[in-house]
């Protein structure tokens, strides 16, 4: 499936998810590092509802980790804009904590979109966009240690509401909606200690896709 933008070229959709603290930033800065300007990305975290509207636990506490925390037509839309060969633009999400700030993000059609997040791959009308889809395994002890060193120093969170969120949200979440996603996917990339192998077989797939692409192109 190849997506044409208004410019006639081709963009291709990869698709990346992967539980709470498995290091998909990481993969994705290594993928920023090899295609630079060839690639754009829309990351679901910015596509958060807003918190009074989100989903609640039952102790009354908000729970981001279910995919109706997202506003996946929002997604699914501004998928569709740079699909056409039109950037799009949004402010960035903030959880609604003070130690972040929200700027606006623009983002501009590219050969390749990346779509990262926890719950990209649940939404039937999201996912039917991808070209290529990829998993981010990592074991719970060090997702857990990179989320408390994540939302304590940059997002502002307390131990007590990470390990809440923690017990309460991310591991039913990973077994109910993340984990059987894993099936769905062309790249399985181990991120505990050395993901690089993983990322190199991503990229090469993915280069391999520009290959064929360019050849349909010229035929």
């Amino acid at each position: 499936m190849y997506h044409a933008r208004k410019d006639g070229c081709a963009m291709k959709i990869l698709a990346i998810t992967g539980g709470s603290g498995s290091g998909k930033s990481t993969v994705l800065n290594g993928l920023k590092d090899h295609f630079k300007q060839r690639l754009s990305v829309l990351s679901l975290d910015d596509y958060y509802r807003p918190k009074e509207v989100l989903p609640i636990d039952e102790n009354g506490e908000t729970n981001f980790d279910v995919p109706a925390a997202i506003d996946h037509f929002k997604l699914h839309a501004d998928m569709l804009t740079l699909e056409r060969g039109k950037r799009v633009s949004f402010e960035t999400y903030t959880y609604n904590k003070s130690l972040m700030k929200s700027e606006l993000a623009v983002i501009e059609p590219r050969e390749w979109l990346v779509v990262e997040g926890l719950f990209v791959l649940c939404y039937e009308e999201v996912a039917a966009l991808a070209d290529m889809k990829a998993f981010i395994s990592a074991s719970p002890a060090v997702r857990l240690a990179r989320r408390k060193h994540r939302d304590m120093t940059v997002r502002g969170y307390t131990p007590k509401e990470v390990e809440y969120q923690w017990t309460h949200h991310v591991l039913p979440a990973d077994a109910t909606y993340i984990d059987p996603c894993r099936a769905m996917c062309d790249v399985v990339i181990d991120n505990d200690e050395d993901w690089s192998g993983g990322l190199a077989q991503l990229i090469e797939q993915m280069e391999a896709l520009d290959d064929s692409s360019m050849k349909d192109k010229q035929s």
